[in-house]
């Protein structure tokens, strides 16, 4: 090769895997950490936990729990502890009430009359016995109830003793048909985690789940193709008769939460945590086990490193925290304040490992949300972009597979893929919206997979699982991770630039959204350009807070117009210029729109009161509770209109409902009143009748959780 071609070919490989990650670390530290990367290690502490039943409060739990607790002991991390938080139902945690533990010694469904066939055995297959399922002994016909979520789907039906064939909502299966109307038990093919790819294998066995708190029932999980069949059988007017057998219970128990350290080198400087879910049914690859093995691989990469003097140690203290998905979130925080004070920033990996062309996944860096912008989505999209890149250079055969961070050693299972991903607005459904919510307020590095055809189901297995994959991901952790607990207010002339531009593009993004906004013919003139100004007002705010949060994190102080925020308000001003004028050639008159929350009408005073936050800490809703239904009971909880979706046509169609409520009440900070939480909510996911924040808030008052001033 001709001397030139030598450099290019050096200058192509530095830019791709040398400085992308700049500014945040230095070319060394980015070797150092990318170098001792492995996806193989992480893959192979997969295999063991794929191979446990991980619900929480169960035996196979415990032994997970042991699993990651001998491993983070192996890899030298401090502290490295188990810790029980007692379980009955009834404790709260912060807002959440705690739930039940189960223990099951067998399970077996046969059909007995008129083939002898068995369809489910816990032994073999635990994921064909639903969660929280009670004892029973019993042999009975089998009627089919169609959905079986509703009181129509019993009419003209018996089933009282009888187990009931059913597609709907488990749960809710669960209380018209058992306890309602007296049936034993229940068989399900439920659907759930809808993609476009659902039902296209009819093979697939679903995950099910019933209320615990219920004390009676149990369900039997059959794939679609079996439960079609057995339909099939029965409306031809064949009897079917089975025999179901559980031996199981349901009652107190404790959730086991591991966590480990490396320590930082001040301890008054705050803490970074990682988080993830240790459970889920067997084999439960992707969901959740993936984020469990790559955050051990993030914490053994670092201790190492730093460990051996490779990476300075950094100020703040590094914490691991395996648990029950949002469950052992909120018992620790609730259990330890003193650590919930410490926390600055927090690395959530739920679902990390799909290979996305076997998964049909994509791998999602997910911001904050508006209610607490923050400079740690900036610093993952950074990580991100330069692994992309570097993967993408390598499955082009520019740069080696080191260069290209491939799993090389994991006896073939890491591919050579480019790494499928991106950087999307918050999206809920983990343990970050614990952290991310107002009571909590630390900002989350969401990192996920989405879609993924294999959630919930039998099928997600290690095959499943890409080691390449896991050692990007747990490259991208470390790194994040290391920014966040070394980030000093020295490097803010280098990062606030940086920054300012990223926050600059994202404005620019805003406005776009605006102009369509303007002009969207299905609003009034006025009133469109009111939500259009509003999208880029609440877009500028956005931008300005998350610049001043790096700066509040670093302990440093800039001086006016230094942070970016001016420049950014110029931007912003110019834009609204624009949107003005695109307003006045639609025909709009006035000199600038009013809110339309802001006259004299009854609902409009309401619109000006302001609530604040009272009571414990955390968001409304949980895996096994939601605080305004408990409180208020059915009756008052089926009148909230925003939650059941007695709104907007874009509620119903985009189904956002639960994102409006999580946002309405992370904006109630005691300052801004009604209206103006209906306008940050609006700018967030689209424009909302102020009627609906201030029905949702008067609910919340009700149940206790806010308080007008």
């Amino acid at each position: 090769m001709r001397p030139f071609q030598w450099i290019l070919v050096f200058v192509a490989s530095t830019a791709l895997c040398g400085f992308g990650q700049q500014p945040f670390l230095n070319n060394q530290q980015w070797i150092e950490l990318r170098d001792e990367s492995n996806g193989a290690i992480p893959y192979e502490n997969l295999r063991y936990l794929t191979g446990l039943h991980r619900v929480p409060a169960t035996p196979e739990f415990e032994q997970a729990a042991q699993f990651i607790l001998q491993r983070a002991r192996e890899y030298g991390l401090t502290d490295a502890r188990s810790e029980q938080f007692p379980i009955d139902g009834n404790k709260s945690y912060g807002l959440m009430r705690s739930y039940l533990a189960w223990t099951v010694e067998e399970a077996r469904l046969w059909e007995v009359r008129p083939e002898h066939l068995l369809l489910g055995d816990w032994k073999t297959a635990p994921i064909h016995l639903a969660d929280y399922s009670h004892s029973a002994d019993l042999e009975t016909q089998l009627v089919d109830v169609g959905n079986g979520a509703s009181e129509a789907d019993y009419s003209g039906k018996d089933v009282r003793g009888k187990i009931v064939l059913a597609d709907g909502v488990l749960a809710r299966v669960q209380e018209v048909a058992v306890v309602q109307h007296g049936a034993a038990g229940i068989v399900s093919d439920m659907p759930n985690q809808t993609t476009a790819w659902s039902g296209l294998d009819p093979t697939i066995i679903r995950w099910g789940h019933l209320n615990a708190r219920q004390t009676a029932g149990f369900a039997f999980m059959v794939s679609r193709q079996t439960a079609e069949a057995l339909r099939t059988r029965l409306r031809s007017g064949e009897p079917v008769v089975l025999n179901a057998h559980v031996k199981a219970t349901v009652g107190p128990g404790h959730w086991t939460v591991v966590t480990a350290t490396i320590p930082g080198t001040d301890t008054n400087a705050g803490e970074i945590v990682y988080s993830c879910h240790l459970d889920h049914e067997r084999p439960g690859a992707n969901d959740d086990g993936s984020g469990c093995v790559t955050i051990l691989e993030s914490a053994r990469i670092l201790e190492h490193l730093i460990e051996t003097g490779k990476l300075p140690r950094p100020q703040r203290t590094l914490r691991f925290v395996w648990g029950p998905e949002v469950e052992g979130t909120m018992a620790f925080l609730a259990s330890h304040p003193d650590i919930r004070q410490r926390l600055r920033a927090n690395i959530h990996m739920d679902m990390v490992g799909g290979d996305p062309f076997k998964n049909k996944s994509v791998f999602h860096v997910t911001s904050t949300p508006w209610s607490l912008p923050s400079f740690v989505t900036d610093v993952g999209s950074v990580f991100l972009d330069t692994i992309r890149r570097a993967a993408s250079g390598y499955a082009a055969g520019e740069v080696s597979a080191d260069e290209g961070i491939v799993e090389t050693r994991a006896g073939g299972s890491g591919t050579r893929n480019e790494l499928i991903a991106d950087v999307t607005p918050y999206s809920s459904g983990s343990d970050h919206d614990d952290y991310d919510s107002s009571t909590v307020a630390v900002p989350s590095l969401y990192l996920r997979d989405w879609p993924d055809i294999y959630i919930h189901t039998d099928h997600d297995s290690l095959e499943q699982i890409d080691a390449t994959k896991l050692r990007r991901v747990a490259l991208l952790g470390a790194a994040s991770g290391y920014v966040y607990a070394s980030l000093a207010d020295r490097q803010l002339p280098k990062l606030l630039p940086f920054l300012t531009a990223q926050s600059e593009s994202r404005l620019a993004q805003g406005f776009e959204e605006a102009e369509q906004l303007v002009d969207d013919p299905q609003l009034e003139t006025s009133v469109a350009w009111y939500e259009a100004r509003n999208l880029l007002i609440q877009t500028l705010q956005r931008e300005q807070k998350a610049l001043h949060s790096v700066v509040d994190f670093s302990g440093g102080s800039a001086k006016p117009g230094d942070d970016g925020t001016e420049a950014l308000a110029h931007q912003a001003e110019v834009f609204q210029g624009w949107l003005d004028e695109q307003a006045k050639v639609r025909g709009a008159k006035e000199s600038a729109p009013n809110a339309p929350w802001t006259g004299n009408s009854a609902g409009n005073s309401d619109a000006k009161r302001v609530p604040m936050r009272i009571g414990e800490f955390g968001p409304l809703t949980y895996q096994n509770d939601d605080v305004l239904l408990a409180r208020l009971g059915k009756a008052r909880y089926g009148k909230i209109k925003l939650i059941n979706s007695e709104a907007t046509q874009l509620l119903n169609v985009r189904n956002q409902s639960e994102l409006y409520a999580y946002e309405i009440v992370n904006f109630v900070d005691g300052k801004r009143n009604t209206g103006e939480i209906r306008d940050a909510v609006s700018a967030e996911y689209g424009p909302l009748p102020v009627e609906l924040v201030v029905d949702y808030l008067n609910a919340c008052a009700e149940a206790g959780v806010i308080q007008w001033k």
